[in-house]
């Protein structure tokens, strides 16, 4: 599983310089220059060859959003400036006294007014809230929308409630949520399409759920080497019962293997099963998003041997970000959601779909919203890859995308690391207008990074820029996997996960994985 993603941020040590005598392929097909400004090299473990990561210029980095914890937020209180767009006109709007939308004279263009959740005009995150109270009068048909901080680059907004004359709503934030990311909630819009109107708001509140306790957290194995389980199912499940866990998901045999495998292996499952252990299936690779049919294959022939009720659910550990260029290319995020549509359709809700997803997911976006609220919002589940050994950094690292499992009801599982794992050593360079101080040349015609002074001359190529290392980063793997320590340490830092951890949508931990846990000391 991939977990090193999100660690841009560690520290900065000092390291030696990887690859110097030799030039580094790009391996992507890169557009016409300025369009890089940094360049990452990974290099993991005694690798000399890194993965390459490209980035463009630099977006503005939005101010962080108010984040309230009062049980009752007045909203309206909050408010901003209002001001116009469209075709309105009339004096400078005032939202407390009310807001008249008055529609210029042979306009056919919406008249509307867009007024700042917050006096300073920040984003507002309202994810830990369930309701939205709207209430308050209007003259004409007045449509209330919302607007997110992509809407707002966009010039759009997500329409609400359309009132007339007295109204008082109660919107679910739920619903909501699946259009707009309520993490950064920018304004309330208001319009019309008729000549004019009126509305006078006088309350507006977000109201957080009543507490509901989480129920019991379980544990669970991740289990990769399927041919020893099916060998030995005792011996998986006393690993399991020494450590109190609740459910192990295996990895499916490869399509390549003989029925009797099959068998055996749907065996092992009904087995894990009826011993009181939930038993899920396990599969996935980066390339499923390219041929969802050869997964969904699998799954088919997995199901028609298992009878009703014989597994609890099958995993999906897909990991598209490792294929080139994924999160540079909304194409590829749509096809990712799109695969999840296509096997969750061949399961038919006969067991339940859960996926594996990298806590960073929840940065990434599609239309506007995380990636990771559109995968939880096709699933049942979803398993986070918190690897992490410092467990306020997992409860940090996870804190979203457990809110939003709150909100809309999808299970959320963390996970710890128990196998051992390289050292990274990470390489940043940035561009460089001046040659004589850069370390690097990249040639966008050969797709080359040239050292400085490459041992082969400069290439001549018309389409270059250069570069200079702007610093150096060490990722040590004790900070992501508890390998190397006792079982009774895993053992102990799970049940301080499961303590910490009081969001209704946490469901246990999973341990990566029941080999690494059994290669710890006692």
């Amino acid at each position: 599983m991939w977990w090193n993603w999100a660690l841009a941020f560690a520290s900065v040590v000092a390291m030696p310089l990887f690859g110097h005598s030799e030039d580094i392929s790009v391996p992507l097909s890169i557009p016409l220059p300025p369009a890089v400004s940094e360049i990452e090299l990974s290099y993991v473990g005694e690798h000399t060859t890194p993965a390459v990561t490209l980035s463009g210029p630099s977006a503005a980095v939005p101010s962080l959003p108010y984040r309230p914890f009062v049980p009752i937020l007045d909203l309206r209180g909050m408010f901003g400036e209002a001001r116009m767009f469209g075709s309105c006109q009339g004096q400078k709007p005032r939202a407390q006294a009310g807001i008249d939308l008055e529609r210029a004279a042979g306009s056919g263009m919406r008249c509307g007014q867009r007024i700042p959740l917050h006096q300073a005009e920040i984003a507002v995150d309202l994810l830990s809230y369930e309701t939205l109270r709207i209430r308050g009068r209007a003259s004409g048909r007045v449509i209330v929308a919302l607007e997110d901080r992509a809407g707002e680059q966009r010039e759009d907004n997500l329409p609400v409630a359309t009132v007339t004359g007295p109204f008082d709503l109660t919107l679910s934030l739920k619903e909501i949520g699946r259009k707009l990311d309520l993490r950064s909630l920018t304004a309330l819009v208001v319009l019309t399409e008729t000549a004019s109107a009126h509305i006078l708001f006088e309350q507006i509140e977000a109201a957080q759920p009543s507490f509901v306790p989480a129920g019991p957290a379980g544990i669970g194995f991740w289990v990769w080497k399927y041919r020893e389980a099916i060998r030995e199912p005792n011996a998986l499940l006393a690993t399991c019962r020494i450590q109190s866990c609740s459910r192990v998901l295996v990895q499916m045999p490869s399509q390549a293997d003989d029925d009797a495998l099959w068998r055996h292996y749907a065996r092992l499952l009904m087995t894990l099963q009826e011993a009181g252990v939930a038993a899920f299936a396990l599969d996935g690779y980066p390339e499923a998003i390219q041929e969802p049919h050869r997964l969904a294959d699998k799954i088919q022939r997995l199901l028609a041997l298992v009878k009703p009720g014989g597994i609890s659910g099958i995993q999906l550990d897909i990991e598209p970000y490792l294929l080139p260029g994924f999160l540079q290319d909304e194409a590829q995020l749509r096809r990712y959601v799109e695969t999840i549509d296509t096997l969750k359709n061949v399961i038919g809700g006969r067991v339940r779909l859960s996926m594996v997803i990298p806590f960073w997911l929840a940065s990434p976006t599609l239309a506007g919203r995380p990636l990771a609220y559109a995968v939880m919002d096709r699933v049942d589940e979803v398993a986070v890859m918190s690897y992490r050994t410092d467990l306020d950094e997992v409860q940090a690292i996870a804190e979203d995308i457990l809110r939003y499992g709150d909100l809309v009801g999808t299970r959320v599982w963390l996970a710890v690391e128990t196998t051992p794992l390289p050292v990274e050593q990470h390489v940043v360079l940035r561009r460089e207008l001046d040659p004589d101080r850069a370390d690097a040349m990249l040639d966008y015609d050969r797709r080359l990074l040239q050292w400085m002074p490459p041992a082969g001359g400069l290439s001549l190529s018309t389409r270059r820029e250069w570069f200079r290392i702007h610093h150096r980063f060490t990722v040590r793997p004790e900070r992501l996997t508890f390998a190397g320590r006792s079982r009774a340490e895993v053992s102990a830092s799970v049940q301080r996960i499961v303590e910490m951890t009081s969001h209704p949508s946490f469901s246990g931990v999973i341990i990566h994985d029941v080999d690494g846990f059994r290669a710890l000391a006692e």
